[in-house]
């Protein structure tokens, strides 16, 4: 059954968030990208060794921050430092991290966490969860059909590279967003390219 908490995820789409989690007991963040690809919970990928994957281990639970603006990710990969938490005050997640001022956040609980080399799958269901705002969705592929539209417009400039440079970009958006606008968007460009270096 799909969680109506999830209604405005794409399935199979990947947005781009921040999890905050306690490791020995001290809140921290890091940004990932999660999916859903039942409408029910969600997923992802953390490379191993990263500590906001051990955080989650340490705990089984961790909160999804819908941020709205891409220097939130930013904050969290780089200037961590400068984060500002508050903590749930009610309800099954109580206690847990979240950035303040987020406009939506998630409570996760993980149900399955599998190896997968590199990376550990993680699989999650919605314990809790607050929006105080509508918020945009973060997804790469939009940023990336911009730079693609721009590009198409330099094979005269950069010949070839410019052509390596859209595959690049096809190939991440279908990645992050499969049979998308953009997707299919970005195809076309290419094709158009191809035929005029």
């Amino acid at each position: 059954m799909t969680d109506s908490r999830l209604h405005s995820l794409r399935p199979g789409w990947i947005y781009e968030v921040v999890i905050t989690a306690k490791r020995d007991g001290a809140a921290t963040a890091g940004p990932f990208g999660l999916w859903t690809g039942d409408g029910a919970t969600l997923e992802a990928a953390l490379f191993k060794g990263s500590s906001t994957l051990e955080a989650i281990r340490e705990n089984g639970w961790f909160v999804a921050n819908f941020v709205d603006n891409p220097l939130d990710l930013h904050g969290a990969l780089n200037r961590r430092d400068q984060l500002v938490f508050d903590a749930v005050s009610e309800g099954e997640a109580a206690g847990w991290p979240v950035l303040a001022d987020v406009p939506a956040w998630l409570g996760m609980r993980v149900t399955n966490l599998e190896d997968a080399g590199k990376k550990m799958l993680l699989t999650a269901e919605i314990v809790d969860g607050s929006a105080a705002a509508p918020v945009k969705l973060i997804n790469r592929a939009k940023g990336l059909f911009l730079e693609s539209l721009v590009l198409s417009t330099r094979c005269r400039l950069l010949g070839w590279a410019a052509v390596d440079q859209l595959r690049e970009n096809v190939r991440v958006i279908a990645k992050v967003a499969p049979g998308s606008g953009y997707e299919t968007a970005v195809r076309e460009l290419l094709a158009k390219v191809e035929g005029e270096c």
